[in-house]
């Protein structure tokens, strides 16, 4: 006689929603990459977009900042002799008190209102800059500019510590403050590499770095270069306008994701 299956003995998850969590992981991985290699920042907003389909949060939250990590020391051969250390310290000193609180937000908060939050911040904002003809340009005085970029670095620090979302802030900063294109992607990707170090130490206290997360990191890597290596080429052929717009249509697309998802 044949012994009956009970729920209890099934595999879990079955096979076919692994081929699909897989899928979307990769594909993920791959587009969010190439995003990042095109504007510097992307990796964290098409990823969490994606992967929240089917991934948990909090193990997305680790993908997110081990890629994006991964990524920003690859890219730092390309732009380490356009970057301005005075400029940085700024975002850098509000980033150390950011990242602790959203870690500890990711590991108390509930998920789906983290997610619409940051949408809808990305939609509306985003969507408000397109629909100017031109992008505001913001002229600060010294000390006013340095205290704004510090609490850009906070608010970006505190997004990066709730999931590897630090670069877009940074991203619409340098935008409205009407840096070129090179300068403020050596700036984005220097922050982002900073906050990002921070966050992995902090979200690995709070959530922790299963063997999940790591079968996960090391099956989407390979996706993540190749994706960044053809982001790359992209941003070699965009003036710093073009630049722009696309750093705001990304934000904005993105936002909507999560919007709608919620």
């Amino acid at each position: 006689m044949h012994e009956s299956i009970t729920d209890g003995d099934l595999p879990y998850p079955p096979p076919p929603f692994m081929m699909i969590e897989t899928l979307i992981l990769t594909v993920g991985a791959f587009c969010a990459a190439v995003v990042s290699g095109a504007t510097g920042f992307g990796f964290a907003l098409v990823s969490t977009a994606l992967w929240n389909q089917a991934l948990d949060p909090r193990l997305v939250a680790v993908l997110v900042v081990a890629f994006t990590l991964a990524l920003n020391i690859a890219y730092l051969p390309l732009f380490w002799r356009d970057i301005d250390l005075q400029r940085l310290a700024p975002f850098a000193a509000g980033s150390l008190l950011g990242v602790p609180l959203g870690a500890y937000a990711l590991s108390r908060l509930p998920a789906p209102a983290l997610r619409l939050a940051v949408g809808v911040l990305l939609l509306v904002y985003g969507g408000y800059l397109l629909s100017r003809s031109r992008t505001p340009r913001l002229e600060l005085s010294a000390r006013v500019a340095r205290m704004a970029d510090a609490g850009i670095g906070f608010a970006g620090g505190f997004f990066g510590g709730l999931g590897g979302l630090s670069g877009f802030l940074p991203a619409l900063w340098c935008t409205l403050r009407g840096w070129e294109k090179v300068t403020g992607r050596a700036l984005v990707q220097a922050y982002i590499l900073f906050t990002n170090v921070l966050s992995l130490l902090w979200i690995g206290g709070f959530v922790g770095v299963d063997a999940e997360a790591q079968g996960h990191l090391l099956l989407g890597l390979p996706f993540v270069l190749v994706g960044g290596w053809l982001g790359l080429r992209l941003f070699a052929r965009f003036d710093t306008t073009t630049f722009n717009r696309v750093v705001l249509w990304v934000i904005t697309a993105c936002g909507a994701v999560l919007v709608l998802r919620h």
